[in-house]
């Protein structure tokens, strides 16, 4: 059976958290790019938008130049419906909030997972 391909945005700044998710993502058969702060992601996803679009944009919340909130209520700002989804250590329910309140669609804690990823990509028809 050839399934498409699922392409993910991650927006991570740290470095270890970029190689953890991508081992996941991979393991997976995700295709990803990758972006270090909320600013790129912005880009990258103007880049994209129609043709070659992202399937799943998966971000942090703390990050230089632009943060996660900001960098999806941009996204959003753009008219992109990708399910955003927001993999940050900080999990408080005020925390969770506020990036759904951003335009989020769903929030996993860190670290990600195999598991977690599934239940990602299940959640919004991906997998």
């Amino acid at each position: 059976m050839d399934r498409r391909r699922i392409r993910v945005l991650l927006v991570e700044d740290e470095e270890i958290n970029r190689v953890v998710a991508r081992a996941v993502l991979r393991a997976a058969g995700v295709e990803a790019d990758e972006a270090e702060n909320g600013a790129e992601a912005v880009r990258r996803v103007r880049e994209r938008v129609g043709a070659g679009a992202y399937d799943l944009i998966l971000t942090d919340k703390q990050m230089p130049v632009m943060d996660g909130h900001e960098a999806t209520r941009q996204i959003r700002a753009m008219g992109v419906t990708t399910p955003i989804v927001a993999v940050s250590s900080d999990s408080l329910p005020s925390d969770v909030q506020a990036f759904i309140t951003a335009g989020a669609d769903d929030f996993m804690p860190k670290p990600l997972t195999k598991e977690k990823l599934g239940c990602i990509l299940s959640k919004f028809g991906l997998a």
